[in-house]
């Protein structure tokens, strides 16, 4: 009997199997659950839709396109990107085994069934890329094992219903690209299971609600392109898992909280757009996982922290119209990945530090409308060629340096630079426009008059009588720049004994002075020789007549002039009150 019993079991199974799917074919499905999926197809024009297979044949419900099946009810409807034009009827709401709802990417108009709130086994609900309208049912926070909801893209209106801060398994809410008003309902903060919240593009206002701070799981946090105001909170600051956190395009003010820089896993920071005052935290410093930095048009103040040098990994650092002062920090070369650099519209002063040349990455580079002076590190040459954006326009160089950036950049912007001042030593004029002189052309204009006196090579200008001048200046590597002077009014030395400079050849000496001096290499690169007739203190000066050294010579004396960079000096007699103009050449 033992053995017979054994034969007999694995024939019962087999039978026991073909019986079950042949029941599961003949047995209907649920009567309402058919009957909802007829509402369906006819309310969303099911026989144009780009998959239909066997809706409404004779075939098994469990065949047709998009439908599973489990028992007699429908537990998956997933029509994403199927063309479904029309309405959503309300009978989709008697669907009670639903588990999965996929209708994105259609063109479903009309509004969300108050009835989805019935559908307790839904853990997905996705009706994105619609043109849903009107507002979003506070009955959906009954939905308690909802664990993605994806409304976005569509035209809903009105609150956001606080009740979905009941939806305690929620690990994706997705509101982003609609019409919502009101603010963000702080029992959102709830959902201690949510990795993903996205409300961007909409009309929301008010505060970010600090209970926002106890989402822990938080990766996301995309909040852009609202009307959201007040501070940014620094319990933001406990959300130790984000990645990405976007604020940008709002009305948010005060200042950005140092709680920020505890958000080591953060990887994209935007805050653009907004009206954020204060200094940029020096705990920026801490987030080494950061890639984007975006801080721009705020009024943010204070200098860059030197501390933004620590983030390795840092490709876009956007700073652009602000209100940031002092220098920029040589820390900025740290980051070598760097593709973005956008510091323009600032008050930043100062010289480009050497380090930027590091950035051997970059393609955008945008120092523009600051206050930067000085010689153009030879060092952004390094740069690559292909820069997209290289702009110094709107500063205060001169041409000292630039020539190798019109060189070395072909699609460099380096025009409008500051007035330069003009100086008058005596009955001469001249001004400091930087770059090797013989590629300057000086245009000396008196103003009232037509024409100008033109001079290659030599900023030096002897004007001819009383009036007011100034010149403009150009070179013939740099050419995009046009430097223009300040306007002097010049009135002639009264007497013939006040001090006149000798011309670029040192031939014009002053009139009635016995002890004359000579001064040879004249332009002089490392050593300038003096000769004189006696015991005699000279006076090196730079053109806005800054002592820069003095030296007792007698008979014959060099002067080392290789720390000085290349431009016109000039060297006073101090004896006799004769003066030479000196040209350093680099």
């Amino acid at each position: 009997m033992k053995t017979k019993s054994t034969l007999l079991f694995p024939a019962v199974v087999f039978f026991s199997i073909i019986y079950t799917a042949a029941y599961a074919q003949v047995v209907p499905v649920n009567e309402q659950d058919s009957l909802a999926l007829v509402d369906l197809y006819n309310s969303t024009n099911g026989s144009a839709w780009r998959f239909n297979g066997n809706w409404l044949t004779a075939q098994p419900v469990r065949t047709w396109y998009g439908i599973t099946v489990t028992g007699r009810r429908v537990t998956e409807i997933d029509l994403n990107r199927n063309n479904l034009k029309g309405h959503i009827p309300s009978s989709l709401g008697n669907l009670s085994n639903l588990h999965y709802l996929n209708l994105n990417l259609n063109q479903i108009n009309g509004i969300i069934p108050a009835s989805f709130g019935n559908l307790s086994n839904l853990d997905y609900l996705g009706l994105s890329d619609n043109q849903l309208s009107g507002s979003i049912p506070s009955s959906l926070g009954n939905l308690s094992n909802l664990n993605d909801l994806n409304l976005g893209t569509n035209q809903l209106s009105s609150h956001i219903p606080s009740s979905l801060g009941n939806l305690v398994n929620l690990v994706s809410l997705y509101l982003a690209h609609n019409q919502l008003t009101g603010s963000i309902p702080s029992t959102l903060g709830n959902l201690s299971n949510l990795n993903d919240l996205g409300i961007e593009e909409n009309r929301l206002n008010g505060n970010i609600p600090p209970s926002l701070g106890n989402l822990l799981n938080l990766r996301y946090l995309i909040l852009y392109n609202n009307q959201l105001s007040g501070n940014i909170p620094s319990s933001l600051g406990k959300l130790a898992n984000l990645s990405d956190l976007e604020l940008d395009g709002n009305q948010l003010s005060g200042s950005i909280p140092s709680s920020i820089g505890n958000l080591i896993n953060l990887s994209f920071l935007s805050l653009t757009n907004n009206q954020l005052s204060g200094s940029i935290p020096l705990s920026v410093g801490k987030l080494v996982n950061l890639g984007g930095m975006e801080l721009s048009s705020n009024k943010l103040s204070g200098s860059i922290p030197a501390s933004i040098g620590n983030l390795s990994n840092l490709y876009e650092l956007l700073l652009s119209n602000n209100q940031l002062s002092g220098s920029i920090p040589s820390s900025i070369g740290n980051p070598v990945n760097l593709v973005f650099l956008y510091l323009n519209n600032n008050q930043l002063s100062g010289t480009i530090p050497s380090e930027l040349g590091n950035l051997i990455n970059l393609s955008f580079l945008n120092l523009s409308h600051n206050k930067l002076s000085g010689k153009i590190p030879a060092g952004l040459a390094n740069l690559p060629q292909s820069l997209y954006t290289f702009d110094l326009s709107y500063n205060l160089f001169t041409y000292n340096g630039m020539q190798l950036v019109a060189q070395s950049q072909p699609f460099a912007i380096y025009n409008h630079q500051a007035l330069i001042p003009v100086h008058q030593n005596g009955n001469t004029l001249s001004v400091s426009a930087g770059g090797t002189l013989k590629n300057n052309t000086y245009k000396w204009f008196k103003v009232g008059q037509a024409g100008n006196t033109t001079i290659k090579g030599d900023s030096v200008f002897h004007p001819s009588e009383n009036g007011r001048y100034f010149t403009t200046v150009t070179n013939s590597v740099a050419t995009q720049l046009t430097l223009k002077s300040d306007t002097i009014k010049y009135t002639a030395p009264a007497t013939l004994s006040t001090p006149a400079i000798a011309s670029s050849e040192n031939i014009i000496q002053q009139q009635d002075k016995k002890n004359l001096f000579l001064v040879y290499p004249n332009p002089a690169k490392n050593i300038l020789h003096v000769q004189t007739s006696g015991k005699v203190i000279l006076a090196l000066t730079d053109q806005s007549g800054k002592i820069l050294l003095t030296k007792t010579i007698e008979g014959n004396g060099v002067i080392n002039v290789t720390q000085l960079t290349g431009g016109i000096y000039y060297l006073k007699n101090n004896t006799t009150g004769a003066v030479h103009k000196v040209i350093v050449s680099k």
